[in-house]
């Protein structure tokens, strides 16, 4: 299988560019035009095509591990006239190029590589991985393109000289995507090739359609919800939307507003996940609450956003998934693209407007339980684990001692505790996390409880689960022998540091490596007023460090192998041609023939319970659903 290195050039103007669109929206636009391509092949018996562009362009080099300019006019003869069944192509952001390729010259090629996606895994989404900075990383010269140059320019508009320093540029480029490639490559696994192929063609060959009418519905119904906060709150959106604005109508309310570090200083914690905004939408005075949630409305990716974006993909045609490989710490994917897949509620309305194409049906198999089982199969918790493996209800027996009597499953709110307690304490939870929690309903009907009893309930998880405590004490451990560059071997995990090169990396045996190279014990001073405690911290995401304790890294190493149990599953169901269209944390999605539906649910969720050679006792269980729309 030859390897082609390809990078897209492609015109671009002050308001049609990837810094205000999508890159979806981008390639679908009708102002979209190839403007040259740049190849590189490291077969010498590589086929040119039919190529005679010679006098365009003064770059033009013979194929042979040299590389190859094909200027905009001739780049659809030439690339219709490759061997795609038998190359690979390796681009930096595969998704750009991958879309390009579909939907412009409907070509697929075998394989798909990706430098920005391995570059996430191999030196951590702490760090900035765009080419040029990667360049600058490894000691190569940076991009040579000269964007400034032929901005606005339509490929008519190029004369000779230009044309030429737009094709050196991108060959650049392509030879730098090579080189980069080539180091990285060093330290990859090589299941996870596979994995960021199935990542890249879920965008670049899409498959999904959605609901308009559903859409625009939704879209209302949220517009809605909103102009009533605003009427009740006698306030416009641009009020609610300034940050000093609503600072000062909070403070007339007389609420303390809560800083946070940002990155030029503190800044208001007013983001949909910070506690404070949690409280202030909880909070008794329903006017606290209406702002709270006015403010969350207007500034948050909400439903009526969501429909926005994936109604506008779907007027172009399917809906291209992007997912960034190994775009959390813990390898998981996050979203990109202008919309978070990862975020589609189970049971929304939203959810259920994704539909399969004509013919088609949506196979939806999520991984049951598979943190829980996880954690409680490392920390050796066998009571626990051997509850799954019977399959007896694994959480009524806590929800029987939080409540002092015999729990059914008709006792729905009940249970619901039990299953909050089983499935949501094993990383340390507190009593107003409990509490909380408890009250948002997230694991069965919302139940009120008071703080004491909260705290009850977390002494009762911990009693009954002494290995689960015990495991977070070894980890604080672990974090003390890391940062002393001390290697040992961790149940199934493999903790490696070096010194020398500053590597501290968690792993599964050829498996993806968690970074922790950046970790260290902080202490405050007055001029880091940021944390005010000291503790451990590392940085998993870019500029910014977070806090680590035992049980978070607890969190992280299980988040990590159940990522590393579906991610393996999904190579396997790809093998046997089954389509992965999306994923959403421990779910696949499979795309099929409509009479092949039960036939691949079966193999899907054979194969999402199948067990990890790393960790061979794990009981693993998978439900889901066949079905021509995005639900269970």
């Amino acid at each position: 299988m030859n390897l082609l290195v390809l990078d897209f050039e492609t015109f671009f103007s002050d308001d049609y560019t990837l810094k205000k669109m999508t890159t979806e929206a981008y390639i679908r636009d009708p102002r979209f035009e190839t403007l040259g391509v740049g190849l590189i092949s490291l077969d010498p018996t590589f086929p040119v095509g039919r190529y005679v562009g010679r006098d365009n362009c003064e770059q033009i080099e013979e194929f042979g591990d040299k590389p190859l300019w094909i200027p905009g006019p001739q780049v659809k003869e030439f690339l219709q006239g490759l061997p795609w069944h038998n190359t690979a192509v390796l681009a930096h952001h595969a998704q750009f190029d991958g879309l390009i390729l579909s939907h412009h010259y409907g070509i697929k090629p075998r394989f798909w590589y990706d430098t920005l996606s391995m570059a996430r895994l191999v030196l951590g989404v702490h760090l900035s991985v765009g080419l040029d900075n990667l360049a600058k990383h490894f000691g190569l010269e940076g991009k040579t393109v000269p964007y400034n140059e032929f901005r606005g320019k339509r490929f008519s508009d190029l004369d000779r000289g230009l044309l030429g320093r737009l094709g050196a540029g991108c060959l650049h480029d392509c030879a730098l995507t090579l080189d980069i490639f080539r180091r990285l490559s060093e330290r990859f696994p090589q299941d996870e090739y596979h994995v960021i192929d199935t990542t890249i063609r879920m965008f670049s060959e899409p498959v999904l359609e959605a609901d308009i009418e559903q859409l625009g519905e939704i879209w209302s119904e949220e517009e809605l919800r909103r102009r009533d906060l605003l009427a009740e709150l006698g306030a416009s959106a641009k009020d609610i939307g300034s940050n000093e604005t609503f600072i000062a109508m909070l403070e007339a309310e007389g609420v303390e507003v809560e800083y946070k570090a940002g990155k030029n200083g503190p800044i208001p914690a007013f983001a949909a996940k910070d506690e404070f905004m949690e409280e202030l939408k909880e909070h008794v005075d329903p006017r606290i609450q209406a702002l709270a949630a006015a403010r969350l409305g207007i500034k948050s990716t909400t439903d009526q956003a969501g429909a926005e974006r994936v109604g506008g993909m779907a007027s172009r045609g399917r809906c291209p998934v992007y997912l960034r490989y190994c775009g959390a710490h813990t390898t998981r994917w996050s979203g990109g693209g202008g919309f978070n897949w990862q975020n589609l509620r189970r049971g929304g309305k939203l959810r259920k407007a994704i539909k399969s194409p004509p013919g088609a049906a949506l196979v939806v198999v999520d991984s049951s339980q598979i943190e829980c089982r996880i954690l409680n199969e490392f920390a050796g918790q066998d009571d626990v684990i051997e509850r799954f493996r019977t399959g007896a209800d694994p959480y009524i027996g806590i929800a029987s001692q939080a409540y002092g009597r015999a729990i059914t499953k008709e006792d729905k709110a009940e249970r619901g505790t039990g299953k909050q307690l089983e499935l949501s304490c094993g990383y340390g939870a507190g009593d107003a996390t409990i509490q909380k929690t408890a009250r948002l309903g997230t694991y069965g009907p919302p139940v009120q409880i008071d703080i004491e009893t909260a705290g009850r309930w977390k002494h009762i998880y911990r009693d009954t689960h002494p290995r689960v405590v015990q495991l977070w004490k070894e980890a604080e451990l672990a974090l003390a022998r890391m940062l002393n560059f001390v290697s040992f071997d961790w149940g199934p995990l493999q903790v490696r540091c070096d010194e020398a090169t500053g590597r501290r990396r968690i792993s599964l045996p050829g498996c993806a490596e968690l970074i922790y190279d950046s970790l260290e014990w902080h202490n405050p001073t007055s001029e880091d007023p940021a944390w005010l405690e000291p503790g451990w911290r590392v940085k998993t995401r870019r500029g910014f460090p977070t806090k680590m304790y035992g049980a978070k890294l607890v969190e992280n190493l299980v988040q990590y192998m159940a990522r590393m149990v579906v991610s393996q599953a999904a190579n396997r169901i790809v093998k046997v041609g089954i389509k992965i269209a999306t994923t959403t944390h421990d779910e696949l999605v499979g795309v099929v023939p409509l009479d092949m539906g039960q036939q691949a649910y079966d193999i899907m969720s054979t194969e999402m319970c199948r067990p990890p050679l790393w960790m061979p006792n794990l009981p693993l269980a998978a439900e889901g659903g066949v079905s021509t729309r995005y639900e269970k």
